[in-house]
């Protein structure tokens, strides 16, 4: 219980040095605008957790209070039911950040250019395949899913704004405790931001007939 729990806390603290290391390197690949958004893995099956969900493992157990009130602080993100597979861009853009950890595996940032404004989609529990400020086109792969026995899953975040150390957390309180700001600060809703977002499915045309009609 006590190593599930650890391996399940490593997607809302990146190691502080790779965090420092990520904020203040500069990003040298370029891509084309994200004028839509599609899903990072052929299927979309909610694991235990939803965006706002209070943070616990799948079995209730609680991951972490605020020091002075003990409220449960809330998920950033959604998680996904999935096996070891491959992990593809939500949208064109560039990686901004990652972190990789022998025991919580790894983490990474890609970030948008919208005509709204830069977003961040955040992807835990991957290993990378490509590495920072490269470009990324919508649909390509970037990572793979790691191994994480009964607890491999995806977790998935979309992050409103450029990058800040905020940026990283899988969770954040429900109101501003320990130096951390309140839920959900620029995070929002990612099913929200992808239905929203997807590419419109071209309807047929009422003047097109099949051949020999």
């Amino acid at each position: 219980m006590i190593a599930a729990a650890l391996v399940c806390l490593s997607w809302a603290f990146m190691p502080p040095v790779a965090a420092a290391a990520t904020a203040s390197a500069p990003i040298h690949g370029d891509a084309a605008a994200a004028d839509y958004f599609s899903y990072p893995l052929p299927t979309w099956q909610p694991h235990c957790l939803a965006f706002g969900s209070q943070w616990r493992l799948c079995n209730g157990t609680v991951l972490r209070r605020c020091s002075a009130t003990g409220a449960i602080w809330l998920h950033t993100g959604v998680d996904i039911t999935t096996g070891i597979q491959p992990v593809a861009a939500a949208a064109n853009g560039v990686i901004a950040g990652y972190t990789v950890d022998p025991t919580f595996k790894g983490g990474m940032l890609i970030r948008h250019n919208t005509a709204q404004g830069v977003v961040l989609t955040q992807y835990w529990h991957v290993w990378p395949r490509r590495g920072f400020g490269v470009g990324v086109a919508r649909g390509q792969v970037f990572a793979d899913i790691a191994d994480m026995g009964s607890l491999t899953h995806l977790h998935f975040a979309v992050y409103i704004g450029n990058f800040s150390a905020t940026s990283w957390r899988g969770a954040l309180p429900p109101a501003a405790c320990d130096g951390f700001p309140a839920f959900p600060n620029r995070f929002v809703n990612p099913n929200e931001f992808m239905q929203a977002h997807l590419q419109p499915q071209a309807s047929p045309s009422p003047f097109c007939h099949r051949a020999g009609t």
